[in-house]
């Protein structure tokens, strides 16, 4: 598996964006979406996953990215009444040929639940490890989904548990690091060799399939790594 210091993900041709989210309609996330852009196949279609919120949301973030010279695709919100999406073949052949999928939302803990439960999470490990070299964006919500434990009050519960994308890791986006930093250390004082990574809206960790660790957009990502104590 790919490893630069104490940051594990897994392996596989794709990239993995954690973003910390912000106002894409002010822009605020642009110089992300251009990256993302950039080393995305753009003979691939696009997937937009939200995992709360309105179709239409959904919807104009793709064609957000469409604006800035992205590829065409869907775009889906995920809901009580719509698990079933992630066994229904339009969607897992959308999976099948997708070079962004981008998981964005609130509930990090409802996307994990539905994912892990249903077909469409082995389309997206496939699509990410081989040669359609998937592009796994997490925003806000989507990028702790990625981790392997979620923020919060839960975080100690073992089965508050993310993707594990990223191995023995927390990530908190919407980071602030005068207001968070003490709670991101709290986090992961239980793990002896966990990581917290505390990202900013604006910004992304961009993790490649060679190694590669980049840090897009306009603020700085926090590392914190809680080692056991002598």
């Amino acid at each position: 598996m790919p490893q630069r210091g104490p940051l594990q993900w897994v392996d596989g041709e794709g990239w993995l964006v954690l973003s910390g989210g912000g106002d894409w309609r002010r822009g605020e996330t642009d110089s992300i979406d251009a990256h993302i852009l950039s080393i995305a196949n753009l003979d691939r279609p696009m997937a937009v996953l939200l995992s709360n919120g309105h179709r239409e949301e959904a919807e104009a973030i793709l064609e957000h990215y469409q604006a800035l010279g992205g590829p065409g695709g869907e775009a889906f919100v995920l809901s009580q009444r719509k698990e079933q999406i992630f066994r229904e073949d339009d969607f897992l052949s959308l999976l099948s040929e997708a070079g962004i999928l981008y998981l964005g939302g609130d509930d990090p803990s409802f996307l994990i639940h539905s994912l892990r439960s249903s077909p469409a999470i082995h389309k997206i490990v496939k699509g990410f490890a081989t040669l359609q070299g998937l592009i796994i964006v997490g925003a806000g919500g989507g990028a702790a989904a990625l981790g392997t434990w979620i923020p919060g009050d839960a975080l100690l519960d073992s089965e508050v548990t993310g993707l594990n994308f990223v191995h023995h890791t927390v990530v908190m986006p919407h980071f602030t690091r005068i207001e968070q930093i003490e709670a991101l250390r709290t986090m992961i004082q239980s793990y002896t060799g966990a990581l917290g990574l505390g990202v900013p809206e604006g910004s992304a960790l961009a993790l490649g399939p060679h190694g590669e660790v980049e840090t897009w957009g306009s603020g700085e990502v926090t590392a914190v790594v809680h080692k056991e104590e002598a």
